[in-house]
């Protein structure tokens, strides 16, 4: 006979409760039993160990932080786990099982965040893991947000400056380059105006020697009195041309800087006289008195540039004899202190304002426009003073409307022994030489040629060096006088020739150039002499006595052959 339902039901669920019973009695030791815990968390730092709490669930290390510790173990009493493993997730590739077990060390953890994960199997073999813990590991100051924003804030300005400089240094480059370009193009004009200058200064002095050589050959013939105050002044209106002349090439010079001083022993004493002989008879035309004082304590010679120093004196007292219509016109010179000259050309002309002496020293200024002496082109004072302020001294004025100026010079110029005197102008020798003349312009020639005959002197002309080697071929001369610019052979080229077939004959150049190379280059060349035209028969005199007093062995004629 078969159970009933409800017996059936209730010896199942005995069954089952016996089962559950069983079960809970097996697992209930395991379920009690506590499993491992982190029993410390430690920093290091700089050797020193520093412990934080283990129960902690966020770690936070800051810069200086060298190691974390964290060791993992069974709590007292408890059974002891069979492994430990380890994870910091962002450090670790995987779970890692260090030595010994349940302690990890990690060193220099780099800024950021990590997880620290921890995992326990017991002796059935099962993993369990224990809470996680978070690590933040803090950046050092310079790595930090606002660190970053700083620096990239510095970064903008930096850049910004940078930019700016770049800006500014390649606006300062184009400045330079158009200043370079302009001092280039300035230059070029000046020297283009130098050029022009030069070339126009050779064409006015060739036909100026023609003009005061023919004049002074008109003095020595026989003229009555009107046709000779028309000569003397033909050669007033030509030598106030000429120096019209020098002082324009004179400021070309200054405004390229290629003023060249020749530094050589003077004697002082015979340059004054030479001064004053030429400025007492322009004073006297105009019925004014000239006088030249000197100190007894002057130095008999200096070392200095002769010509420059002559050129101040002559300018200073021709401007003050030019603006003075009564009175009197001195030259007073003394030394210097410590050394030097002390140069001062007073005159009783009208004077000169404070607004005139402010600008009396520029370039085409007149000092004194309404005076009825006046007239030139206003750059006799300019190149004065820049004539002084190059030889190391200076230039100064004191004047009153109505008392009449005074000029100041101070040439700092050395003392020194005094040179051998050379020959003088106007001494003849008292010997007839044969010269031979090269040149090309007929009327210089003939000028030239005339002086030189009125000094007794046989002179043959040639117009280029062709003939002038074809006819030292042939005869014999005393002393050759050559122009410098001949066609075909020039006269340097002349000259090397000559001294390097043997020719000794003393050679006299005889030029129209402005230059201050053109000396030292015939000198080098093999001359003896260096004249500039317009020359007179003085200069030629001169010249010809001072290659006869040069000790040089120049007497024996060599052939062309040798």
């Amino acid at each position: 006979m078969a159970p009933e339902p409800n017996v059936a039901y209730g010896a199942c669920r005995r069954w089952c409760r016996r089962a559950l019973f069983g079960l809970a009695l097996v697992a209930l030791p395991a379920l009690a039993a506590p499993g491992p815990q982190v029993l410390s968390l430690q920093r290091v730092r700089g050797g020193e160990v520093l412990s934080l709490p283990a129960d902690a669930r966020l770690l936070r290390l800051v810069p200086g932080d060298d190691a974390l510790r964290v060791v993992v173990g069974p709590l007292p009493g408890a059974s002891a786990p069979r492994r430990i493993r380890f994870q910091l997730q962002g450090h670790d590739p995987g779970w890692m099982e260090p030595e010994p077990l349940g302690e990890r060390l990690f060193r220099r953890l780099d800024p950021g965040s990590y997880q620290l994960r921890i995992a326990w199997a017991g002796a059935d073999g099962g993993w369990r893991e224990l809470p996680r813990v978070a690590v933040w590991v803090e950046p050092p100051w310079w790595r930090g947000q606002y660190a970053l924003a700083l620096f990239g804030l510095l970064g903008l300005v930096l850049a910004a400056l940078l930019s700016r400089e770049l800006r500014a240094r390649h606006r300062r480059r184009e400045a330079w380059r158009m200043t370079r370009a302009r001092q280039q193009l300035a230059e070029q004009h000046s020297e283009a105006k130098s050029r022009f200058l030069a070339t126009l200064g050779h064409e006015i002095r060739t036909p100026m020697t023609g003009v005061l050589g023919m004049a002074e050959l008109l003095q020595g013939s026989a003229l009555d009195a009107r046709q000779r105050g028309q000569v003397e002044a033909i050669q007033r209106a030509g030598q106030h041309l000429l120096r019209l002349v020098n002082d324009a090439l004179d400021l070309a010079r200054i405004e390229a800087g290629r003023l060249e001083l020749v530094v050589a022993p003077f004697r002082l004493r015979p340059l004054l006289d030479e001064v004053a002989d030429l400025l007492r008879p322009l004073a006297e035309a105009k019925g004014l008195r000239f006088h030249l004082d000197c100190a007894p304590s002057l130095p008999q010679a200096l070392s200095g540039d002769a010509t420059r120093v002559r050129q101040i004196l002559f300018n200073l007292g021709h401007n003050a004899i030019k603006f003075c219509d009564a009175g009197e016109v001195s030259l007073h010179v003394a030394p210097g202190e410590p050394e030097g000259l002390l140069l001062s050309v007073r005159d009783s002309g009208p004077g000169l304002g404070p607004e005139q002496q402010a600008r009396l020293f520029r370039r085409f200024e007149q000092g004194a426009a309404g005076s009825s002496g006046s007239g030139g082109t206003g750059l006799g004072l300019a190149i004065c003073r820049e004539l002084a302020v190059a030889m190391g001294g200076g230039i100064s004025v004191q004047s009153s409307p109505g008392q009449g100026a005074r000029f100041q010079v101070s040439l700092p110029l050395p003392a020194v022994a005094a040179p051998e005197p050379g020959p003088r102008a106007g001494v003849r020798g008292s010997a007839v030489r044969r010269l031979l003349l090269v040149e090309d312009d007929a009327v210089v020639a003939e000028v030239v040629a005339a002086l030189l005959q009125q000094q007794g002197h046989r002179v043959r002309h040639v117009p280029h060096g062709l003939a002038a080697l074809s006819e030292l071929a042939t005869a014999d001369y005393d002393l050759a006088v050559l122009d410098l610019d001949l066609p075909g052979i020039d006269g340097l080229q002349l000259a090397r020739l000559l001294r390097a077939r043997g020719e000794t004959l003393p050679l006299l150049a005889l030029t129209a150039r402005a230059d201050p190379q053109a000396e030292p280059e015939a000198r080098a060349a093999g001359m003896d002499g260096f004249l500039r035209k317009p020359v007179t028969g003085e200069l030629l005199a001169a010249a010809i006595v001072g290659l006869e007093q040069a000790p040089a062995p120049r007497r024996q004629k060599l052939s062309l052959g040798g």
